[in-house]
């Protein structure tokens, strides 16, 4: 039995395997990272690259495609119901079916029954007897459903996808179980991402909360040059919950319950980086100072629209501007290219790709390290160089020949030489407050306020927020 499984994962597998994106390897790293420090996000709250068994471990069980035909898994394999034993996990599990297939009553009984007679094969332990269809929503080339296994006192939760349409085994076809009980939270948070012509496109978001909490999208958002991001938001239910399709504006979401913002941040949830285009974007290298190799420019300036379009952010094509060797100071002295994109309202995202060599650092992975910078004006970006060596890269004018670091008191803690208005400098991101960029005749250029260099790297001025 377990030689068949493997044998039928394999031939599942096989049309689906990207042949390998250095780009693709990028994107994994950024996950890891999001997930780590997403930790608290709830069950089912995974980025799901979804061909075969979404979002759970390859090494779990086959879903469910025909329960009288396989054996139920031996005691002791079950998952282990977590406990209800918040208020609103258990206003979540009160809450109706939402979506726009709510109302089809055959449907919804019938995801009932096959669910419940899939218990064994999806590993939800047995004394969870009821069901209930939490979420059952078309969107363009996608079905979702999430489904509740629950007693009076423990549940589980599972979640399966397929194409607009899909029959019920269809979408069990895609269901499995996570390789770990998962805590229960009130929201579930869901991304997939299929592979299209060798890459990956996000093709489904979805966010569940609730009923009776308030949805809000945002896809707008400009960042100011004092590193803030102005927004105008879009209501989008009372009802808790919002699904997301393929061809769809990437957003920023918000989550108001009972007057109180629990969730503000990158659609899904913040479930990995989102790919909209399936076509490779052109690298624009006019006016980069230094060598600039053009596969790894192209890498960057998709990384940094990815983000952008994940947090909901508009802006035109990154652009590069600096491409070279970091100091010796800076672990495996990577070669780097430095990206930017500048909104209307003056501000700049900035992204920094360093090609780190992966035994160097404590999260190997290529190609490697990078960092975002909110915060900036077109003629003036300050970044984290990447490691465990604390430094920033400082990109100016080229005139600029000096930069100095300054701190919250204006007291300058660092200074460095720039060639051609570029130089990377060491000290501690988290205590430069300014930079303050000067010619060779000692006269100040620009004197710029720098608050993102102290955040995460990726919040692009906004920090998410989990107020669960």
């Amino acid at each position: 039995m377990a030689d068949e499984i493997k044998e039928a994962l394999t031939r599942l597998a096989e049309p689906v395997v990207p042949s390998p994106d250095p780009y693709r390897r990028l994107l994994v790293r950024v996950r890891r990272r999001r997930q780590r420090r997403m930790a608290v996000a709830g069950v089912v709250g995974l980025a799901a690259v979804a061909v075969v068994l979404p979002v759970f471990g390859a090494a779990g069980p086959p879903a469910a495609t025909d329960a009288a035909a396989s054996p139920p898994p031996a005691i002791g394999t079950y998952q282990p119901a977590s406990r209800i034993d918040k208020p609103m996990v258990r206003r979540l599990l009160d809450s109706p079916t939402r979506g726009n297939l709510a109302g089809d009553e055959a449907l919804i009984a019938d995801i009932k029954r096959q669910y419940r007679a899939a218990r064994a094969q999806l590993l939800v332990d047995p004394t969870l007897d009821e069901v209930k269809v939490l979420l059952a929503h078309d969107v363009p080339g996608s079905r979702t459903v999430v489904v509740a296994f629950l007693n009076d006192s423990h549940a589980s939760l599972r979640h399966g996808f397929g194409a607009a349409g899909a029959s019920v085994p269809e979408l069990l076809r895609k269901t499995g179980s996570p390789d770990e009980r998962q805590s229960l939270e009130p929201y579930v948070f869901l991304g997939r991402h299929s592979p299209v012509a060798g890459h990956y496109v996000a093709d489904l978001a979805v966010g569940l909360a609730p009923a009776g909490c308030h949805v809000e999208t945002s896809a707008d958002g400009r960042i100011q040059p004092d590193g803030t991001v102005t927004r105008s938001w879009q209501a989008v239910s009372g009802d808790g919950f919002v699904v997301r399709g393929a061809g769809q504006v990437a957003e920023r979401w918000r989550f108001t319950c009972d007057g109180v913002v629990r969730y503000a941040g990158p659609e899904g949830g913040g479930r990995g980086t989102v790919i909209r285009v399936e076509k490779t974007p052109s690298a624009s290298t006019t006016g980069a100072l230094g060598s600039v190799d053009a596969t790894f420019a192209v890498t960057a300036v998709r990384a940094l629209q990815d983000s952008l379009e994940s947090n909901g952010l508009t802006g035109p094509a990154p652009q590069v501007i600096w491409a070279g060797r970091l100091p010796d100071w800076v672990p495996g002295a990577p070669t780097a290219v430095l990206v930017r994109s500048c909104s209307t309202a003056g501000g700049c995202a900035a992204l920094l790709v360093a090609d780190v060599d992966p035994p160097r650092l404590p999260e190997p992975t290529s190609p490697g390290e990078y960092r975002e910078s909110a915060a900036g004006q077109p003629d003036l970006v300050a970044v984290q160089v990447p490691g465990e060596t604390r430094g920033v890269l400082v990109v100016g004018p080229e005139p600029a020949v000096r930069a100095e670091l300054l701190d919250g008191e204006g007291r300058t803690i660092a200074s460095g030489r720039l060639e051609a208005g570029a130089g990377a400098i060491r000290a501690d991101p988290r205590q430069v407050t300014k930079i303050k960029i000067l010619d060779r005749d000692g006269r100040v250029l620009r004197t710029e306020a720098t608050p993102s260099l102290s955040a995460g790297f990726d919040q692009l001025g906004e920090p998410t927020v989990w107020a669960w």
